[in-house]
């Protein structure tokens, strides 16, 4: 049924039948923020130039002309870290893709996410940071002169 015929209805039906239409528009992902799949590498160090700070670094795979921008996501302010000493942080990008929508087949690897400057990391019990992808993970010790106060 094309939606020009939605006239030609019976008006309880054209409704339902609109209704219907304009959710599953709702869905489509379109300048979505997602998380990459991919997490090809990550490190997490102190910073040797800024006081309280750790510089988190990483590269992704961006599979088509559809992604772009990946960036970090930082973890709320009081999240704390798991027994092991490790605080997930995710890396997420722009993606313009969706029903309808043709994404040129345009690969790139190892891209580099601009880096992390994570000032509001948890003060005690961090060891490492596992950068996150949709399928795969990364998981980077915190390493440099202040790591030894945790």
């Amino acid at each position: 049924m094309r939606l020009t015929n939605l006239h030609r209805l019976p008006a309880g039906l054209a409704g339902g039948v609109s209704l219907v239409l304009s959710a599953c528009a709702s869905n489509v992902a379109v300048g979505a923020e997602r998380p990459v799949e991919v997490v090809h590498s990550a490190s997490a160090a102190y910073s040797a130039t800024q006081p309280h700070t750790i510089v988190v670094d990483a590269t992704v795979d961006l599979p088509n002309s559809c992604w772009s921008n990946p960036r970090f996501q930082t973890p709320a302010p009081g999240a704390v870290p798991d027994a092991n000493g490790t605080i997930d942080v995710t890396i997420l990008a722009d993606y313009s893709g969706g029903p309808g929508m043709a994404c040129g087949m345009i690969f790139r690897p190892a891209v580099k996410v601009p880096e992390l400057l994570w000032s509001t990391y948890p003060k005690a019990g961090l060891r490492a940071v596992n950068v996150v992808g949709s399928t795969t993970s990364v998981v980077a010790p915190v390493s440099g002169a202040q790591s030894e106060r945790s």
